[in-house]
């Protein structure tokens, strides 16, 4: 049959595969395969080594294989172990490293549907010929395709969706769960008297619909694990899987620190020979929709379930997996590079990262914004950086501005080998979104290359991470030395054309020019390219852009807080209330009604005349505020919890939130969001604060003092640098008998009901 590659997962007879054709029929089959791990011994351990295969019923390959050890490129002879019981791969694994806790291990961390992919040059999604026998097997696969491919097409898949049927409260939140199955253009609610009866009307869906892809809200966390247990405990068959003879695949939470903040993950939940997605617990679906996941399995060679729950890391980390795999390179489980000794003189040159010029704060106009594309993966290919060419023992060129470090000659590394397809895709996916002729081809387009962006985005931190297999910190160094050698050159071209520098950020500059046109900074972009080796180009002119004072120190900037228009009349806006994720929709209402009245300007003095038409979108706000009439859902507070509840030893509006669910029988994890409304933020009347949107009551009000300075706050950020400040704004908008904490409002969505299965 001719199709595409749409499924494979470790099975008895080896790996299972699916494959669906251009008329949605799906096959099934088997490919068989054996899964290998190496092990770098000494050659008096190798008996010990045969033992426990033979106890484990593994198999030693006779003599030793010749692999490459990618930090000094020759071969290296190790011992290669097959395990047959494929399903058992990684305890059979564990069980080798627990006996021999001092010796390298290689390849051994890889899952066997990674290696699979990787030995038959197969990747998710791929288009080609598939030839199976009477029994199933597997016997020809001509693929017609390109991992990074740009012009390729997608399996007609044809799609389910399942989401409770209240979303505007998590369910894990709420005291029961209605669900919503939708397929065909038509949505069915499942309101039943049973366990029973829901299982029963889950499975006549997936029986009528016959899905290939179940796109579920909360399917990980809470929806797929609820059914399964009802499942179980009715003893009724679930037929969320299309192989009946294969499990659930599940994980648990977790939670762990990134960048100095944690983060949640919920645990996935997987089916077999059908593909399920939570839109709530997937990154890449949440930023590039399924266009921009399916572009990222066929890249990464991961199977798409789990590509959509992996970090973007984690899709990086697989395509040099895959050129190691396919190039003879040994895969070590652990990091094997690791920092090399510095004196405190070079440490204090190396241990930097890009150029910042705080901004001039304040507003200005007529400054243009011109970005390099891609810096980082862009000067990590084109210098040839990655971690087995920094500092090799074979070329002595010291080139690496500032720190001396060499950079090898000889070898391409595996850092630019993966990054140049990425690289390449996304600039054609950019060019095609210009010249597509349809919205449906302008938003395929947009979302894969941002699926792509945030792979290339990742990159950089990924050669400093510590436990990346494929990282090093001195070749994190030199990216970081590279670009800012980049920005400073740039900045000296542009002040030697005249041009004065209103900010810089790493891979940006603004910059302003009495009377310049678009002409004159697109040719200065075309000389900074030309000079420096990486693309940059004009981003845009702005009529007008406000760089305001930190929140900290009013008399400092920050430099990842603006807000401006363009000449084209768009609003680009960067750490502001509108685009954050905690601040309550009550405030962003208030301060994107603001910024739309300040949009049409077309300089600083159509900003001052716009003032008394901004005050005046302020008051309805505000007044619906003071009289109880808006909705509690625009009053919600989001903040990440950081510790477990009874971990907390002060009393903030965070801590007793955790308190308050614990008490109420849901324990939020660390990195999970907790949604509250403020009661009371002085404590005085009420010492609990907050209230948790989940155990809120209309009888508990809200603070109309705190919700009123958040919008005057958002306001200000505008209006400080019009001569508008926060202390004048209070002054101007506190009534004389201003009404508090006592609003007259219904919730009656988050009161909402239904069946409880106990």
């Amino acid at each position: 049959m001719q199709g595409w590659l749409f499924d494979v997962y470790p099975s008895p007879r080896g790996i299972a595969v699916w494959v669906i054709d251009a008329n949605g029929r799906s096959v099934s089959g088997y490919a068989p395969f054996v899964p290998s791990f190496y092990m770098h011994i000494s050659p008096n351990d190798r008996p010990r080594v045969e033992a426990i295969a033979r106890s484990l019923r593994c198999q030693v390959v006779n003599g030793w294989v010749e692999k490459t050890d990618l930090p000094t490129g020759q071969q290296l002879p190790v011992v290669e172990v097959r395990v047959p019981d494929i399903l058992n791969f990684r305890r059979n694994v564990r069980i080798f490293e627990s006996q021999f806790p001092f010796y390298v291990f290689f390849n051994s961390d890889l899952t066997p549907a990674q290696m699979f992919l990787f030995s038959r040059d197969f990747f998710p999604l791929a288009y080609g010929t598939y030839e199976f026998d009477n029994n199933g097997q597997l016997l020809l696969a001509d693929i017609n395709d390109r991992f990074d491919a740009i012009d390729y097409t997608l399996p007609p898949l044809t799609i389910m969706t399942l989401r409770p049927a209240f979303t505007d409260l998590a369910p894990k939140h709420q005291r029961s769960i209605q669900m919503e199955i939708g397929y065909d253009g038509r949505t069915y609610l499942l309101e039943v008297d049973s366990p029973a009866e829901l299982i029963r009307r889950v499975n006549s869906h997936l029986f009528r619909c016959d899905p290939d892809l179940i796109v579920s809200s909360y399917g990980d966390h809470t929806l797929m694990p609820l059914l399964a247990s009802l499942s179980q405990r009715t003893r009724i068959p679930l037929a969320l899987n299309r192989d009946p003879t294969a499990s659930f695949t599940t994980t648990r939470d977790v939670s762990y620190w990134s960048y100095g903040s944690i983060v949640h993950r919920a645990g996935s939940f997987e089916l077999a020979g059908r593909l399920h997605v939570d839109t709530e617990n997937s990154f890449i679906v949440d930023h590039s929709d399924l266009a921009g996941l399916f572009e990222l399995a066929r890249l990464t060679r991961i199977p798409v379930q789990q590509q959509a729950r992996s970090s973007i890391g984690t899709g990086l980390s697989s395509m040099q997996l895959a050129w190691a795999y396919q190039n003879n390179v040994l895969i070590p489980s652990k990091k094997q590079e690791w920092e090399r000794f510095k004196p405190v003189s070079q440490l204090l040159l190396a241990d930097r990262g890009g150029v910042i010029y705080l901004p001039i704060q304040g507003y200005h106009e007529q400054v243009a914004e011109i970005d390099f594309a891609s810096m980082y993966p862009t000067l990590m290919t084109i210098h040839n950086i990655s971690p087995e060419t920094i500092n090799c023992a074979c070329c002595d060129n010291h080139i690496v501005p500032e720190l001396g470090y060499t950079i090898c000659e000889r070898r391409r590394g595996i850092i630019p080998e993966t990054l140049g397809a990425v690289l390449r895709k996304r600039a054609a996916y950019k060019k095609r979104k210009r010249e597509a002729r349809t919205e449906k081809e302008r938003k395929d387009y947009q979302s894969r290359q941002t699926a792509l962006k945030w792979m290339l985005v990742t990159s950089f931190g990924y050669l400093g991470y510590k436990n990346a297999r494929f990282g090093k910190i001195e070749a994190h160094e030199s990216v970081n030395a590279f670009s800012r050698d980049s920005l400073l050159r740039a900045k000296t071209i542009a002040e030697e054309r005249g041009f004065s520098v209103i900010h810089g950020i790493v891979d940006c500059l603004w910059l302003k020019k009495k009377g310049a046109t678009a002409e004159e900074y697109t040719k200065l972009c075309d000389e900074i390219s030309g000079k420096v080796g990486v693309p940059i180009s004009l981003e845009g002119i702005y009529n007008w852009i406000l760089f305001p004072a930190s929140r900290m120190d009013p008399e400092i900037p920050t430099a990842n807080r603006y807000v401006g228009t363009y000449t084209n009349g768009e609003i680009k806006v960067r750490g502001l209330e509108v685009r954050r994720g905690d601040a309550p929709l009550f405030v962003k209402n208030v301060q994107g009604d603001a910024l739309r009245i300040l949009a049409g300007a077309s300089g600083i003095a159509e900003l001052q005349a716009k003032i008394p038409t901004l005050l005046q979108s302020v008051e309805p706000h505000l007044e619906r505020l003071r009289n109880g009439r808006v909705p509690a859902l625009e009053l919600v507070v989001r903040r990440t919890i950081s510790k477990e509840a009874e971990e907390y030893e002060n009393n903030s509006m965070q801590a007793t939130v955790a308190r308050a669910m614990a008490e109420a029988g849901v324990a939020l994890k660390p990195g999970e969001s907790a949604e509250y409304i403020i009661i009371d933020h002085t404590g005085r009347k009420f010492p609990e604060k907050a209230t948790p949107l989940a155990l809120y009551h209309v009888a508990d009000g809200y603070d109309v003092e705190k919700y009123t300075e958040l919008a005057l706050e958002a306001i200000a950020v505008l209006t400080e640098d019009l001569g508008w400040p926060l202390e004048q704004l209070l002054e101007h908008f506190t009534p004389s008998a201003p009404a508090r904490g006592k609003p007259a409002q219904k919730l009656t969505s988050t009161r909402q009901l239904s069946l409880t299965f106990e």
